[in-house]
Order: C-alpha cells, then structure tokens, then sequence
C-alpha cells in the first residue's frame, strides 16, 4: 500500500463528499414517501435498507465502520466527509433509486479509462557496452588506483541496471508495437492493493526484483489503478471487480494483438490486488491464466463474498497464497491450491501494527525472488484455524514445500504436487530466512 499526494486525494475526497450528500438527499425523500424498504446494489452487492434505518444518518465513507481490531490505524488516510455539507445544495437528481445504488461510484470511476498497464524493462551497461580499447583502458586505470589506493574499483565485470517504464494502453495497439513487450518471453503483471497507484511499495519491491532475476528477460506489468484505490476502504473495495474486468481485457488483448501465452504469464496481487487477479482470471476470454500468486489477500468485505466475488483456487491451474496479516487486513483461511502462513499467519516479529505485517508479505516475496529459501512444514489444511489462532499444527503432514520464488520453471505435472496448507517462521529483519527448517 502507498500514499498519494495531497492534490489527488483531495480530488478523490471531494467526489466522494459529492456523492454521500446526494445520497442523503436521496434518503430523505425516500422517508417522506414512506418506502420501508430499499435496496441498493452495486457491483454485485447489496445495501437494504428497512424502517428502523436511517440511511441520511449512516456515514458509509468512515473507517469505523469497517470490520478491522484496530480502526485507529486507518483514520489518517480519511477525511471527515461530513463536515460542512449543505444538503440543499445537491443539484439536480437523476433518479433516488439510482443514486441509492450507489450508481455515483460508477459516475466518479471509470475504471477502463482510468486503469493503466506500465511495462517495466532493464537494459545494461559494462563491459559489453565498451570497445576493446575502452575495457583495456578501464583495466588499467583501475589497476592503477587499487595499487596506490587500495580502491575497490568495478573492474569491469558488472554492469549498471537501467530501467526504462512504458505505459501501454488498452486497445491500442500502436503504444503496444512501440513498447519493448517480447511475446517470447514470460510475462508478470503486479497488481497493488488499497491505497496504492503507480508508486506503489509492492513495485518498489517486486519490479527490480524480477527484472534482477529475468536479468530483464521478462515482460513486467503494474496495473494502476491508484484512481479508484485511493479512496475509503469501502469505495475501493466496490471498484475491485471493474478493475479485474479490464484487466482480463487487457490478458485478451495482449494475447490477440501480440500473441502472449498464457502458459508463460503469472499473476502476482497484494491485497486486493490478488482479488483483481482471481477476477480477471475468471473474465480472460481467450486462454487460461496458469499461475496466480496472492500476497495476504484482502479479508474486510470480501470474508464472505461468493466465490465469483474473490480470489478462489479454481481461477487458475495454480493459486499460491501468501498470509501474514490474518483477521485483520489478510484472508485467514486457506483460497489456493498452496497456503503459506509466514510466522502463523498474524503478527509477524518486528512489526507493531497491522499494516507492518500486512506488507510483510510482499517483502518476503521479494526475498525469494532474490533466493531465498523459506522452507515450510505441512499441517492438514483442516487445522488451519490451529494455526492462526494457537500457534501450533497438531497434526503435521511430514512435507516441506518452498514458499516463493518464481516456479516459472516448474511444468503443469510438478505445479500439481503442490499442494496443502504451510507454515514457516522468519526473522524480525531482513534477511528473513532463519534457515532449513527443523
């Protein structure tokens, strides 16, 4: 998750501060008319309202309502959207049914004009760069200073990363042609979570690591959405649906326009992002996504969303799960083919407050990406709740798995032994890796 500058969640609040006031001017006609009952959809869905519920007087853009332990760490990233509102002063109304399914989210956020795809690449430059003469001369001058200095001077045999970022829009397929896409080679996209954009700290992290990795062989992806993820928790849950949606558009039309292979893609989301992964998996119309990697998927509002709704392990041929922050910002029980929980899945050591362990996730992601082995014990997938809530697996299946990494070289055969529900602890600080486990 990241912050946004003070200009655009402005904005965002704003519109947002719109909306609530119409909304209750809505409700207020609506109780005149002595409807005692209401419904309200929007993405799926539902808000009812009955005669003992005052809609005007429900604050739906507040942390408080949202169903986390500790609501105090969210009220930074909010303003008081009730604070001198003029409920006379809403403008015109195009219908109270409309406005009560909550259609100004859909009005506020258009998420095909307002998601975008930035494509990641790397080029090198060192020796091979350098003519003979130039690499000679190199040596020499660097031989030089190591002598009268004791310098550690680059010999020459490492090369400096040069990333270069490229935003390819949907359905056009000339800013795609101009992109350097290769669709031989394998392909990542990285979804952030709420409160994130194109700044997000998941790509901090996830980008120079898998670009480290391809030495830049690979196509990386961030989908920003950060228009509709900056936002109460409660709208930018509402627009992760629409968010998967193109994004299955846009697997469509790198596979159409530039012939990608799904067998040669994976999917990696943080939070809602992992949500927006099982979606468009579930909406790509001309292939299959094989690989989904979810980071500590969101849990408040999507704990008990149907199937269709939300990450599930029947999205793609292999869903591995990721929790650090369970009960809290992360899904508690098992949603993949694979579930890791890292230190038991909750608090992760050295991390005081929720948010900490929630990014932990993409943290020790990255770490694997770079090698390291965290390796993890099997429990019986029917103990998860032993695990998350006691700390203990009583019973243990005797199997280790490595958690991570990239599995872009594993075949469809060896992705389908991995199976089951994990456990692994990690150090306070990084590195993470407290060695083979015991």
């Amino acid at each position: 998750m990241a912050t946004q500058g003070p200009a655009v969640q402005g904005k965002v609040t704003n519109e947002v501060e719109s909306a609530v006031m119409r909304a209750k001017a809505a409700a207020e006609r609506l109780q005149l008319n002595a409807n005692e009952k209401s419904k309200a959809s929007h993405a799926g869905m539902q808000i009812v309202r009955t005669s003992n519920q005052d809609i005007s007087s429900m604050n739906l853009m507040t942390p408080a309502v949202l169903p986390i332990s500790e609501r105090h760490n969210f009220e930074n990233n909010n303003n008081n959207n009730n604070s001198n509102t003029d409920k006379n002063s809403t403008g015109p109304m195009v219908g109270d049914e409309q406005l009560l399914r909550l259609q100004d989210y859909n009005l506020l956020y258009n998420a095909e004009r307002q998601t975008y795809f930035q494509l990641h690449s790397s080029s090198r430059r060192g020796p091979s760069g350098l003519s003979y003469g130039n690499r000679l001369l190199q040596q020499y001058v660097g031989n030089k200073l190591s002598a009268a200095f004791g310098l550690n001077v680059n010999d020459g045999k490492e090369s400096i990363m040069q990333l270069t970022t490229q935003t390819v829009r949907l359905y056009d397929a000339a800013s795609l042609r101009q992109s350097h896409f290769n669709p031989f080679q394998p392909t990542r996209i990285i979804i952030h979570g709420w409160l994130g954009n194109a700044h997000a700290n998941v790509y901090n992290y996830l980008v120079p690591a898998y670009l480290k990795l391809s030495d830049g062989s690979y196509n990386i992806f961030t989908v920003d959405w950060g228009r509709g993820a900056i936002a109460d928790y409660i709208t930018a849950s509402y627009r992760v649906k629409p968010v998967g949606q193109v994004l299955a558009k846009f697997l469509d039309f790198l596979h159409v326009e530039a012939g990608m292979q799904f067998e040669d893609l994976q999917l990696i989301g943080f939070s809602m992002g992992a949500h927006i992964a099982g979606l468009a998996a579930k909406h790509v119309q001309t292939g299959h996504v094989r690989v989904i990697r979810a980071l500590d998927p969101a849990l408040p509002f999507f704990r008990y969303a149907q199937e269709k709704e939300r990450l599930s392990r029947n999205d793609a041929s292999y869903v591995e799960v990721l929790h650090t922050s369970v009960g809290s910002y992360g899904f508690d029980r098992p949603l993949g083919h694979v579930d890791f929980y890292a230190n038991w899945g909750s608090q992760q050591p050295g991390c005081f407050w929720h948010e900490c362990s929630h990014w932990r996730a993409f943290a020790l992601f990255k770490e694997s990406l770079e090698g390291t082995v965290f390796e993890a014990r099997g429990c019986q997938p029917s103990e998860w709740q032993q695990l998350t809530r006691h700390k203990r697996c009583p019973q243990p299946t005797g199997s280790r798995l490595h958690m991570g990494g990239d599995l872009g070289t594993l075949s469809m055969e060896q992705l389908a032994q991995r199976e089951g529900v994990y456990y692994f602890e990690t150090q306070a600080r990084p590195p993470y890796d407290m060695g083979p486990a015991t």
